[in-house]
Formats: structure tokens, sequence, C-alpha cells
């Protein structure tokens, strides 16, 4: 029987074969290919991620500097070799900074952050250099009652006034007499022997008949503890908002102001402190008008011995006569601490001035002149032994009771404590302010006017908390 059934040619077996390969090597081509692509994207991830490590390195470095210049060490001028940030055994990370310019308020920074792969290789891989403007400034300013603790009021004392009062610490009143008159009233801190008050004592909290700020009708009370004083105690009423117990309300770190901050290098030594101890009143400082000659001796910190009523007391007695702050003053000695005087300041223009003092103050009474610009006193000095006994929180800047003080336009800022001692006050308002540690008032009732602060006086240019920022950043 003849076989019907058909063969397959051998040429079409050949042509699949020829197929089946073909499409192996195109699936070949197109795995390598994603291989090839997968292989370039993760060696581009990969550097990626290292050049991001060596800007974060160059941004770490900018950090370590502001934070050294707040250490108080302004005189950093940068890294002498690289700064280790990470290290791996398949890469580092390191860090060198530069630090430009010589001003106490700016300075210029540039940071190389740079990544070894490996961790032992010898140059960088990768490189990034970023330049950051640091600047030294404030986010906040100062009150008319400034304490970095206690703001204390003793027994004699009828009123004080200003428009906000803040302390870190505690707030007493010592008598039922006392009225506590303030637009604004913040404590942070308590007083851990009167039931976890932050305002605590006899006294009363008084709203002012009227306000500065528009549309203000009460006093707001803040306070991260206890209102003691009842009323209001806890609970907002007619003339009060109280917000008690806050877990939020904020301290103060610092209230130092460095001379530096408004003495550039444009200011000069005096020739001798002959412009603050002798010659007829008033005296002019500089006593020449523009020299700025009013570095007294010199431009260094702390106490000079070169010159001071008494020797190496570093002692200025400024007697009991006028001065015309006519620029930004710099004293390297302590003010009439052995013989208090009775000083008037003037500040014949509208700009503020500052005075600061490396030593401790001491006034019988204090006058500036009717009409006189605002004028701070910076009081670095420490706080004397000899004042324990009437100045119980201390006092570097001490106002006592021998002639009268009216001084509108004078605000006392301490490092240290602040010390009003039976003082007399012969007009409302008495003073422009008063910032310390502590704040101890002691102040004669009545005689004929109390303690009322400048409400005028432009405590927004005091500034509080200065630190050093970073406010402009430029990647290179």
């Amino acid at each position: 029987m003849k076989d019907t059934s058909q063969k397959q040619p051998q040429n079409e077996q050949g042509m699949i074969l020829v197929a089946i390969i073909s499409i192996m090597i195109f699936l070949g081509v197109i795995l390598m290919g994603m291989f090839s692509l997968a292989t370039s994207n993760l060696s581009r991830a990969q550097g990626r991620i290292f050049t991001l490590q060596a800007q974060y390195a160059a941004e770490s470095g900018a950090d370590a500097a502001v934070a050294i210049f707040n250490s108080g060490n302004t005189s950093y001028t940068g890294t002498s070799s690289e700064v280790n940030v990470l290290s791996a055994n398949k890469y580092r990370a390191t860090y060198s900074v530069s630090v430009a310019g010589s001003s106490d308020k700016e300075r210029i920074l540039t940071a190389v952050g740079r990544v070894y792969v490996p961790s032992n290789a010898s140059t960088a891989k990768y490189v990034r250099t970023i330049k950051v403007t640091a600047q030294r400034s404030s986010a906040e300013t100062a009150a008319g009652i400034t304490a970095r603790n206690i703001v204390y009021i003793e027994s004699g004392v009828k009123n004080i006034q200003a428009v906000d009062t803040h302390a870190n610490g505690f707030i007493y009143m010592n008598k039922n007499t006392t009225n506590l008159i303030a637009e604004n009233i913040t404590v942070a801190g308590k007083n851990t022997g009167a039931s976890n008050c932050s305002i605590g004592g006899t006294g009363n909290l008084v709203k002012p008949s009227s306000f500065t700020t528009p549309g203000q009708t009460k006093t707001n009370i803040t306070t991260a503890y206890n209102n003691c004083i009842n009323p209001p105690g806890n609970s907002s009423n007619a003339n009060f908002n109280v917000l008690a117990n806050q877990s939020n309300v904020p301290t103060l770190a610092s209230s130092y102001i460095p001379w530096s901050q408004y003495m550039d290098s444009s200011y000069q030594n005096a020739d001798n402190c002959n412009d603050l101890t002798s010659g007829a009143f008033p005296r002019d400082l500089p006593k020449v008008s523009g020299s700025k000659k009013t570095h007294y001796p010199n431009s260094g910190s702390n106490i000079s011995l070169l010159c001071g009523l008494f020797g190496s007391l570093g002692d200025l007695g400024l007697g009991n006569g006028q001065y015309n702050i006519n620029d930004n003053v710099h004293i390297r000695g302590s003010i009439c601490f052995l013989i208090a005087c009775n000083v008037t300041f003037n500040n014949p223009d509208p700009t503020l001035k500052w005075v600061f003092i490396e030593g401790g103050v001491n006034f019988a009474s204090l006058q500036t002149v009717a009409g006189s610009g605002p004028i701070v006193l910076v009081v670095y000095g420490s706080d004397p032994f000899t004042k324990i006994f009437s100045c119980p929180y201390g006092g570097a800047a001490y106002l006592g009771n021998s002639g009268t003080t009216n001084a509108p336009a004078l605000y006392l800022l301490s490092m240290n404590g602040v010390c009003i001692d039976k003082t007399k006050f012969g007009a409302s308002p008495a003073l422009g302010g008063l910032s310390g540690k502590n704040i101890f008032v002691a102040s004669n009732p009545g005689t004929p006017f109390d303690l009322k602060l400048d409400p005028a006086f432009p405590v927004s240019q005091i500034p509080i908390d200065l630190s050093w920022r970073a406010i402009r950043y430029q990647r290179l």
C-alpha cells in the first residue's frame, strides 16, 4: 500500500531552529541591556547619594562653626584639617571650614564636604562646597522688667508699673499693700517653697488704667505654674486673661550683649580715663566730637588696672555731675564702687546709645536730662559681697537712697543682680526699664512717686538671646 503521509521539508525545520536562536539572541540582548541599564541606574543613584552625603558633610561643618561661635569662641577661623563625619569600610565623609571676616556681627563661612570611596582612598571622589553667611542677631527683645530668675518686691514698696514683665523663675510680692501693674506678665518658673507658685506672696495684681496696645482691655497673665495671687488666681475675670500651668512658656536663655555688637573697629581707644574723671561738668563722651574715642582705657575685655580713682581696683568715680553720651561707650572698670555717686546722663540725640561697663555700678541716685534720648547701661560685673545684707539677690547694679532718682531715659541691664535699695523717685516715669539675673526692689513708696517704668522707652531695640545664626546659604 502506498504511504500517503506528508513529511516536513528539511528546509522548514532549519528555519524554526534559526527563529529560536534569533529569539534567544534578541532576549539575551534585551536582558543584557536591562542589566546594563540597572547597573547604570544603580551607579547614578549611588553617586547622587554620595554627592548628597558630601553636601550634608559641608552643612555639618557650617553648623559646627556656628555652634563654636555661640560657645563664645568668636576668634574661631576654621579647621586646620579635615574632620571626619562618617567613617565606614566602603566610604568616609569629612568636612573642612574656613572663616572670612573679622566683624563681631557677621562672618562668611566656606565649608567643603568630601566623600572618599573606598574609605581609604587618598582623593575624594565626591566634593560639595557651600558658602554660609552667619550673623549675630536676636529674635526676642527685652521687656520693661526682664529677669532671668527672680523678681522680688519688698514690703515697703507700694506700686511698680511696667508695660511687660517677664521672669524665668518667679515673682514674689512681700506685702498686701504692694501693687504690680502691668499689661502683660509672663513667668516661666516657680517658687518651689511656696505651693508651686509662679506668682506669689501677699501683694496685688492690678490692670493699668490704660493700655499701650490698641484694643487691649485686660492684663494678660501667662504662667508655667500657679498664679497664687487672688484675684485672679488661675481663672480669668473682667480684668485679667489668665493662662496658668502652661507647658510652653518661653524662657530667656541670655541677656548678654557684648560691647562689640554695637562698637565696631571704627571705635577707638581713649587717650586715658581723664575724660571720665576730670574737667568741668558737663563732660562729653567722647571728648572730641566725632572721634569715637570711647574705649576707656582700651578695647580689651575685663576690668583694666590702667586707670581708676582707686588704682588697681579699677574703680572710676564719676562724681556728681552730668555726662553727655554722644556715642556708644565702653568702660573697663567699675563705676563709683567704693563711693556712691549721683550721676546725670544725657543723650543729645534720639538714637539709642549704649554704655558697656565691665565692672559693677554703685549709684546713690540717677538722673537723665529732660528730653534726653534713650540710654542703656549694660553692667557685666559680678554681685559684690559688700551689698549682701541690703541686696539678698545681688547688687552688681545698685541704686541707693541718697538723692532723688529721675531717669526715664535710662534702662539698667545687668548680667547679675539689680538692687533698688530704699530709692526715692522724683518723677513718674522714674526709669526706662530693668533687666538682671535677679531684680530686688525695695524702693521708698511715694516719695513723692512710686516706681513706674517709661512705657515709651524703646525696649524693642534691646536684644535678648543674642546668638549666631546662618542667614544666607549658597552652594558653590
